[in-house]
């Protein structure tokens, strides 16, 4: 069993005892804020004060994972689903059942350094820094998790020779951290905005580690991912939160961020599920219980999964933010300055993660068609279901095994590929490439896309899918045991390539597209007859193109069943108009 160590670092002012492995030191529970009362902005904390001492000297035992935000239990073992039937980490204390849930001490973060240079840098200057936001649908999830855990991910860096500092940040999810009420006194985005004093507090005291606070590579995926995306939106403040970003299966309009009336909506759907109907109990009790409430105790009565998002309040997200604007080079949103690069990408069945709300209804193709004829017009959708090979009309018969997997496809690449490709648009325009060495860095961005297309070997309903949330197991290495070894081998390749970008190689060239897929990375072009598009999508992406991506994210948030604002159902009836 290895020795615990500690050092003294110097911005917290305390010596830290992390876990040690044979070739990394874990620093966990890192508290890096404060929650003063439930429902409000969380405030940074930057000391850790001592609570235990080792060998005559009082330290901070960060050896154990700190406590999960609360949440519906279990959710650990259900998101493991997304992946395969029968997967079985390896679990320590503070994991799977044995996970601790804390309203007030769940922000923190892990730190994982490689054991060779703990505390201390390189001689050739301080590490670079991953940073990880996990997914979840913004309802659930942990850095405790162990299909989150960095430590194989630090690990392969320095058994590649490219050593860096990760960090796996928590913060709230559900009603504690998106849940906006005027009753309450609550602006939502709580959760967002734990993230932004998350990637301060890096900023701050990552150099005590070992890594250097001016080269931060941010990635997310699902969750993480429109979390990452919508800190792009928001109103940060000049200073940048990260240097370099990849956005992982999941961009701000997959949640989009809505307006007072729909948060409201919202939070009487909540007040049902908690028997706290405004028809049964006055206001006082009501907000009186919602904010003395256990909070675990709470959240064991909500789902297991709902759809948050963030709150446009005027201030820190301070208007709509809609695909179009996304893929607008023209426009500013969603592509702040100080962000140096910039990579989205996709898995190739991302639609996966929608088997319950569209796939499993016997109703989706009818209600396909009904969306269709409500939002397009008649060439757009024949163009649109002639590409994905579904009938033309609705079928009272089963959908054939090939129907099903259509309908798959094109809820992936609805709400997934489609706005991959117009995030990168947007980007890469309003940050063109230079056109030569004498322009200047800050007037052009390295911005870059990538798509996953590695298939499932597990057993479960996605095997042999390149399924959502699968890129995750490969990238951060913790299904390597369960992999066979040619996934496995793809798996180190996938990583070896992200070890890469945070090490400041750069993602792809101008004009290229990376594909990982069973047999590595394979750097494509991104157009022409073997591009990208027409090799893997079989020429689909050019198709939803020459369609209004406003069009057809209507089609996919009614076909998920999301409910509209009033703004969106005036749009409905303007649109029927023309038609």
């Amino acid at each position: 069993m290895s020795t615990p160590t500690f050092f003294t670092h110097p911005t917290l002012n305390c010596n830290l005892l992390g876990k040690p492995s044979s070739s990394t030191i874990q620093y966990r529970g890192l508290q890096y804020a404060t929650i003063p009362s439930r429902f409000q902005e969380s405030l940074p904390l930057n000391t850790l004060l001592p609570n235990r001492t080792v060998q005559g000297v009082e330290v901070y035992d960060a050896t154990n994972f700190g406590p999960s935000c609360p949440q519906k239990r279990g959710a650990q073992a259900w998101d493991l689903t997304l992946t395969g039937n029968d997967i079985v980490l390896e679990m320590e204390v503070g994991q799977g059942e044995s996970e601790r849930m804390d309203e007030r001490g769940c922000l923190h973060v892990n730190v994982t350094v490689p054991k060779s240079v703990d505390g201390r840098g390189r001689e050739e200057g301080p590490l670079p820094v991953f940073v990880w936001v996990h997914g979840g649908g913004l309802a659930m999830g942990s850095n405790s998790w162990p299909q989150y855990d960095l430590r194989n991910f630090v690990s392969r860096s320095v058994e590649t020779g490219k050593p860096v500092i990760s960090v796996a940040v928590n913060y709230r999810v559900g009603v504690l951290g998106f849940l906006a009420s005027e009753e309450l006194g609550a602006d939502g985005n709580m959760g967002f905005k734990d993230l932004v004093l998350a990637m301060r507090w890096v900023k701050r005291h990552i150099g005590g580690f070992g890594g250097d606070p001016q080269n931060i590579t941010a990635a997310g995926e699902s969750a993480g991912g429109i979390a990452l995306s919508t800190l792009l939106c928001a109103e940060t403040g000049p200073d940048p939160l990260f240097e370099r970003v990849v956005v992982m299966s999941g961009d701000v309009t997959l949640r989009k961020p809505r307006g007072r009336k729909w948060h409201e909506e919202m939070y009487a759907e909540q007040l049902k599920y908690l028997g706290l109907e405004k028809e049964k109990i006055g206001r006082e009790e009501r907000t009186k219980t919602l904010k003395e409430w256990d909070a675990e105790e709470m959240c064991q009565r909500l789902p297991l999964a709902q759809h948050f998002c963030g709150y446009v309040e005027g201030r820190w997200l301070r208007g709509e933010v809609t695909l179009g604007m996304l893929g607008d080079g023209g426009i500013g949103v969603h592509k702040p300055a100080w962000c140096r690069e910039f990579v989205v990408g996709d898995t190739g069945h991302d639609g996966t993660i929608l088997k319950a709300r569209i796939l499993d209804s016997p109703t989706a193709l009818s209600r396909l068609h009904t969306l269709c004829a409500t939002y397009l017009t008649a060439s757009e959708t024949h163009a649109l279901l002639t590409a994905y090979k579904l009938p033309l009309s609705p079928a009272p018969i089963s959908l054939t095994h090939q129907q099903s997997h259509s309908l798959l496809l094109l809820a992936s690449e609805l709400r997934f590929y489609l706005p991959a490709l117009l995030v990168h648009q947007g980007w890469r325009d309003h940050f063109p490439a230079p056109k030569s060495n004498t322009q200047s860095p800050s007037t052009s961005k390295r911005v870059s896309r990538y798509h996953f297309h590695c298939l499932n070997p597990f057993t479960g309903s996605f095997h042999n899918l390149a399924s959502h949330e699968l890129d995750v197991g490969f990238l951060l290495l913790n299904l390597a045991p369960h992999l066979p070894s040619s996934a496995q081998e793809a798996s180190r390749k996938m990583a070896d390539h992200f070890l890469g970008f945070v090490n400041g190689e750069g993602w792809a060239g101008e004009g290229e597209v990376v594909a990982f897929t069973d047999r590595g990375v394979e750097v494509m072009k991104d157009n022409g007859r073997k591009g990208y598009d027409s090799v893997w999508r079989e020429g689909r992406g050019e198709v939803l193109r020459k369609i209004s991506e406003g069009k057809l994210w209507r089609v996919a948030e009614g076909w998920q069943g999301v409910r509209e604002e009033d703004g969106e159902r005036a749009g409905e009836e303007k649109i029927r108009g023309r038609l």
